[in-house]
């Protein structure tokens, strides 16, 4: 089973779970990136995820032991993912299933990590859930302007500090629209602040991203 633990100063999430469910997860994303016709690099930002799951259940990042009196439950396995990725990687998920044959694994897979977002931000962001939800479900990597966007949106979210993360990261996904140009001058001339200048976010392409204080 899939679970998610907060990250400190609203980084992300750590995604954790047993060996077999994380090994499950792995193989589903590799069919999803080899088998979704419309993903051009195969070597990009969806299948960052098969990685940084395959590199939990080998115990190269984080392992929990059981909790103390229940060996039965055994150990699980977790890696930290910033937010932007995680929301755009989830969203790439269930947009490339829509290019293709799935089966029912697939199809539950994508359903339990999805599942797992939505709680983590109703959680973690009671006040903006509702808004988040709302932009995370409108980002279409059916387009390249998300993936192309994510380097610089990554970074200068790692820069940012737990304040400006809770109130910028709805801004970060408007941004993963092609339209974002045009949909930043209306916010702004509908007294929106919160939001990032397009040319300001391309600054940050190519930067090394911060550590996120996770």
């Amino acid at each position: 089973m899939l679970a998610y633990k907060p990250l400190k100063n609203n980084a992300g999430v750590m995604l954790t779970g047993d060996y077999l469910t994380l090994k499950s997860l792995h193989s589903v994303l590799h069919e999803i990136n080899e088998g979704c016709p419309i993903i051009k690099d195969k070597e990009g930002v969806f299948v960052a995820l098969a990685y940084d799951v395959r590199k939990a259940l080998e115990g190269q990042r984080t392992k929990i032991k059981p909790p103390k009196g229940y060996p039965e439950i055994g150990p699980r396995f977790g890696v930290e993912i910033l937010w932007p990725v995680l929301l755009l990687q989830t969203r790439m998920m269930r947009v490339y299933m829509g290019f293709m044959a799935t089966t029912k694994l697939q199809q539950a897979h994508a359903y339990a990590i999805e599942a797992l977002v939505e709680s983590a931000i109703e959680e973690i962001f009671p006040t903006e859930a509702n808004d988040l939800i709302e932009r995370w479900n409108r980002i279409n990597p059916a387009h390249p302007w998300a993936e192309e966007k994510i380097n610089s949106r990554g970074a200068i979210f790692s820069s940012w500090g737990k304040v400006e993360r809770r109130k910028g990261l709805s801004g970060l996904l408007s941004s993963l629209d092609p339209m974002y140009p045009l949909l930043y001058e209306m916010a702004i001339r509908n007294g929106n602040t919160d939001i990032v200048a397009p040319e300001e976010l391309d600054t940050w392409d190519g930067i090394e991203w911060a550590d996120p204080r996770w």
